[in-house]
């Protein structure tokens, strides 16, 4: 009986379907790799800027907050609607649109978001580290 166990253990383990072998490792595939977007206006004139948030970190140009930004983001479960921003932060009540989106992959879900805010300090009281820069 312990020869067959054995055998059979020995046969599984080389077709890759033995327990220890079917747990995968994490892939690049759920990493987190967002293009985020910022359209604003500035002394009257129309910016953009854009930054790549990967966690973990690549060698593409990186967010200068990124590791403040991926932790919000995680905090957030990749929902940027449920970002925690700073809900202390008083805003006055000036019309400056600012636009934000993301496109991309959160822990390998695809990501497209899209928001316009009244202004920059309502935009970043929302949206905390993510958009900061």
């Amino acid at each position: 009986m312990n020869k067959i166990v054995s055998t059979l253990a020995a046969v599984l383990f080389a077709a890759g379907l033995a327990p220890a072998a079917t747990a995968a490792a994490p892939t690049q595939d759920q990493d987190t790799r967002l293009q985020l977007t910022a359209e604003r206006t500035v002394d009257g004139q129309d910016t953009v800027a854009f930054v790549w948030l990967d966690c973990p970190a690549s060698d593409r140009p990186a967010h200068p907050h990124r590791a403040e930004a991926c932790a919000a983001l995680d905090a957030a479960g990749g929902d940027l609607d449920a970002l925690r921003g700073d809900a202390d932060r008083s805003c006055t009540a000036e019309h400056s649109p600012v636009t934000l989106s993301a496109q991309g992959t959160y822990q390998g879900r695809a990501v497209e978001w899209t928001r316009t805010y009244s202004n920059n300090c309502a935009a970043a009281a929302a949206t905390g580290p993510v958009f900061h820069f």
